[in-house]
Order: structure tokens, then sequence, then C-alpha cells
């Protein structure tokens, strides 16, 4: 019999009550939901994050406020319980206990999230693979998972069903998202489905909008891009598809340079409250996060062919893929601590 997780449940009423009234008045509820997650925190993640959203939130004239309201009234009560509740809890707070306590006994860095570009061979001749990798994660404290999908998005659904304690990050195409694949996600509550920002997203955004979907856009970025996002093109381009989160990732192309151009940008735009959407830096807020939770930065990722990619490069040999050892090992090979 499973273990009742007496904390979440507590949590899941909490933030129950909390959004069945953020309709009424949506600036004072979700002041009091951050006041209470910081009364009661005990995780440095936790804390940090909280008090970020706090400073963010005495602004009465934040346009954070009117992400709440847009997502209140037009994303499924039960999308956001679930997306949220997974992140929150079960990776940020328990899933970050467990990292910590591994990386103390066993001194190799884990990754807070995992980036997956998903292999459709594997999926459909090995459903049983991902979701293994997926338990492996899991005992190491992983419950976050950034996944990449190229061409049949059909087969995403089944899987994500699989781990309904995890949070996905779905990245799509916005011609991927059809009417027929909604229809394949409506049971899926733990994901939030990413559109590329391509001449796709409109019609996609408003596909997901009108069925109540949880949903980001994202850009890649090379170094001949970069005056684009810096001169904010890109964001005036989005705003009218609603999302609650703009992703940005650099290709292999970008100098260091430039990322830190892009990533200061970026802060600058969450710091000024201007525009409803919340910008993120893939590669450079992801590494924040995981210094945060476990001091040392440690990102890895994974290719469609199953090669592992990290903050510090390219690993092509065979004792590095996925496809042929295990992420305990892999991660114990490549991510030591000194």
């Amino acid at each position: 019999m499973k273990k009742t997780d007496f904390t979440r449940v507590l949590i899941e009423g909490t933030v129950r009550r909390t959004l069945n009234r953020l309709q009424e008045a949506p600036e004072r509820e979700i002041r009091n939901l951050v006041d209470m997650g910081l009364n009661f925190s005990t995780g440095r993640f936790q804390t940090h994050f909280l008090e970020i959203a706090q400073n963010m939130l005495q602004n009465p004239n934040s346009s954070y406020y009117t992400i709440i309201k847009d997502t209140a009234w037009h994303v499924d009560q039960e999308r956001l319980m679930a997306f949220g509740i997974n992140l929150g809890y079960d990776s940020c707070t328990k899933g970050a206990k467990i990292i910590r306590q591994t990386e103390a006994e066993r001194h190799f860095n884990i990754p807070w999230a995992l980036s997956i570009a998903l292999n459709e061979e594997k999926l459909s001749q090995e459903p049983a693979f991902y979701p293994g990798l997926f338990k492996q994660g899991k005992e190491l404290g992983i419950y976050t998972y950034l996944l990449y999908l190229k061409e049949d998005a059909s087969l995403a659904p089944a899987l994500l069903q699989t781990q309904p304690d995890c949070a996905f990050i779905l990245f799509l195409r916005g011609s991927q998202i059809t009417p027929a694949l909604i229809r394949l996600f409506e049971t899926v509550k733990n994901v939030m489905i990413c559109v590329h920002a391509d001449d796709d997203m409109d019609e996609a955004c408003g596909r997901l909008r009108e069925a109540r979907f949880l949903y980001a856009v994202y850009k890649p970025y090379s170094e001949s891009s970069k005056e684009e996002i810096l001169g904010g093109q890109w964001l005036q381009e989005i705003l009218p598809c609603h999302p609650v989160f703009a992703f940005l990732l650099p290709d292999l192309s970008c100098s260091s340079q430039t990322r830190e151009a892009v990533h200061s940008y970026i802060l600058s735009i969450r710091d000024g409250h201007m525009y409803p959407v919340i910008p993120i830096d893939i590669r450079q807020d992801m590494m924040l996060i995981d210094r945060i939770v476990s001091d040392d930065i440690c990102l890895a990722g994974f290719e469609e062919t199953g090669n592992l990619c990290t903050h510090t490069g390219r690993y092509q040999s065979k004792e590095y893929n996925i496809f042929s050892n295990t992420l305990d090992d892999i991660l114990r090979r490549t991510m030591a601590k000194e």
C-alpha cells in the first residue's frame, strides 16, 4: 500500500481553497498564499523563490497580477493544481531534499531537472524505457522533466500519464498542436505545453487557451538573432498569445557574452514588472535554480541519440549514453564533486 504524504495533502487543500477564491480577489489571495508559504517554508529553494514572489507582489501595479488573473480565468484548476504542486512540492521541496542527501552521501552532483529529446523509435518499440528512466530520476530526486518531441506528439500523453507525481514541460512546434492532440491530453494534467514561436504559434496557442491548458512559448536564439531578442521584438510578437511563460533557448553558436547579455535582459524584464508574461532563460535560470538547490551547478540532458549533454559540453561515447547505461552511472562518472 502506498504511504500517504500528509504534507502534500495539506498543501493540496490550501492551494485548492486559494484557487477557488482567486477569481473573487486575486491580489489578496495570491499574497496570502505566498505569505503562508513563507511562514511554513523549511527548504532554501522554496524560501528563496517565495521571497522573490513576495517582493514582486508588493508592487500594486505589477503586471504579474495580470498574469494571475488571466491564469485563474483561463486555465483549468486541476491543471494548475497538478503541475504546480508537482513542481513546487514534489520537485522543489521533496525532490530537492533527496538530491541534497544523495549528493552528500555519494559525492556527485544531480540536476534538479532533466532535459530529454525523446526518441520516437524508443517510444514506440520500447514503451517501458522512458518510464524506467523517470523512475531512475525520481530515485535521485529529479521530478521535473523538459521533453522535446520532433514528430509524432500523439506518443506523449500515454508516457506522461505513467508519472502522475512529475512536472513535465513539453516543447512542441505549433503545427503539432492539433485538435486531435488536445483531445489526447484532456486527462493529462501535470504538463505545461511549450509552443515554438513560429508561424503556427498563434493558432496553436489559441487552441490551448480555448481548451483551458497551461501553456508557454519558447524561442531558440542564435548569435545572429541576438539583436532581435535584446530589442524586444520577440516579446511583442508573443504577448498576444497570452502565454504564462516565455522561454529563451540559446543554440550552440551563442558565445558566453551573448548568453550573459540575454540573461541580463531577461532579468531586467522580470524586475521591471512591465509585461504580463514571465520570461525565462532556460540555460541560465536552470543553473541558478540548481545552485540554490544544491550549491554546485549541474545541468544535464540527453539528445535523441541518447548521448549526454551538460553545461560543460557533449559526451559522445557509449559509456555516457542513456540507452546503454543507467542515469546513476552516467551522473556518477561525469558529475563528481570536487
